[in-house]
């Protein structure tokens, strides 16, 4: 009998899904895209947005073309709640049934309760990196901006910003506020932490660490200590969290907000249901796999493994290998100025033109070239 397979979420591990159906060739299927937005978003390289060395178009697909490739039905509508045990996704145009279902519903920004969102954008989506472009080219010369997180993210934003301002020959007050003691708070590795706290002081950013934001205004930063940094413009990079769809998934056990999965990816408790990527809760002998675009989609790789085997009538069976840990940070991170460092492990780290040219051939020209 013909399954059908729904997947709910259109970015990098639910579009991995839907490329490995296509590539195994798949019978007797029926297939289902569920999408909030029309187009997938390549959004790991979307900081470059800010200093204009890409443009929008060349970071997104349009998923309803790429459904005529693909040979999927794709919905263009926000999920209501979705019921694992009735097996039905409810979106704002109606019930949506499936055979098989998989959760590639990502993240969302996590500003941890602090008020006044208002005043600060985001930088997560291409809309909001564009946002922030627009905002940086209307100030003037000397004014401040705040960047809110000293991650990976917030790097990378401090990169572009410095970028844009040496092409608009302006000066920029530019200040990073961290939470946590210490810059890239989520990597393993020392050295990569030195050198990035180096690396970014020496352009004559001041680096605030150990301080949390309690409050943002219009035209001030407040840290939980009472000190105020003055602001004309405040971007928010300090993490993320499951998508808010998660507490509206009826019979899936949570951690911390992300879904558990078993060690073939299906959810815990369920034999038809899997997740993948950043609403994922991934822990396999021991390893934590790393919330990033390349583990979504290697999970998207072992997802289609197992729904092929469950369409020909056999037991999911195969194991997932988490190929980017916790504990070993694989990443490379773009410094500005045509650098990036790769970090590598615990201990290994290096900078140069090389590792750029790396992370613009992985984070945008692999990404893409997926797609038809």
């Amino acid at each position: 009998m013909s399954k059908k397979i729904v997947v709910v979420g259109g970015g990098y591990g639910g579009t991995e899904v839907l490329r490995q159906i296509v590539l195994r060739g798949l019978r007797n299927t029926e297939t289902a895209l569920i999408s909030n937005k029309r187009y997938f978003e390549n959004t790991i390289a979307a900081t470059e947005l800010i200093s204009e060395k890409v443009k929008p178009d060349e970071l997104k697909y349009d998923l309803k073309e790429l459904s005529t490739y693909w040979n999927f039905d794709l919905h263009v509508s926000g999920v209501e709640t979705i019921d694992l045990n009735q097996k039905i996704v409810k979106t704002r145009d109606g019930e949506i049934n499936y055979d098989i279902l998989v959760l590639a519903t990502g993240s969302e920004p996590n500003f941890f309760g602090v008020p006044e969102k208002d005043f600060v954008i985001s930088a997560y989506s291409l809309s909001d990196f564009t946002l922030i472009n627009e905002k940086l080219k209307k100030l003037e010369q000397n004014q401040r901006v705040v960047v809110v997180g000293a991650g990976f993210v917030g790097f990378e934003v401090a990169a572009e910003v410095i970028d844009l301002f040496n092409v608009l020959k302006r000066k920029i007050n530019l200040t990073i506020v961290e939470k946590m003691s210490t810059v890239l708070p989520a990597y393993n590795n020392d050295l990569a932490k030195k050198l990035a706290f180096e690396h970014f002081s020496s352009k004559g950013i001041k680096i605030i660490l150990g301080e949390g934001v309690k409050y943002i205004d219009k035209e001030k930063v407040i840290l939980e200590d009472g000190k105020e940094l003055e602001t004309d413009l405040t971007i928010w990079t300090a993490g993320v969290k499951a998508s808010s769809l998660t507490p509206r998934i009826l019979g899936a056990k949570l951690n911390k907000g992300y879904i558990e999965v078993d060690e073939r990816l299906l959810v815990k408790g369920r034999d038809c249901v899997f997740a993948i990527g950043d609403v994922a809760h991934v822990e396999i002998g021991g390893k934590v796999a790393q919330k990033m675009a390349g583990e979504a989609l290697e999970q998207g790789k072992t997802v289609a493994k197992n729904i092929s085997l469950m369409v020909n009538g056999e037991k999911p069976n195969i194991v997932h290998s988490i190929v980017y840990t916790t504990d070993f940070p694989k990443v490379l991170l773009s410094l500005g100025e045509g650098k990036a460092m790769l970090i590598f492990g615990p201990q290994y780290a290096t900078m140069g033109a090389v590792e750029y040219f790396l992370k613009r051939r992985i984070d945008q020209e692999e990404i893409m070239q997926r797609f038809p």
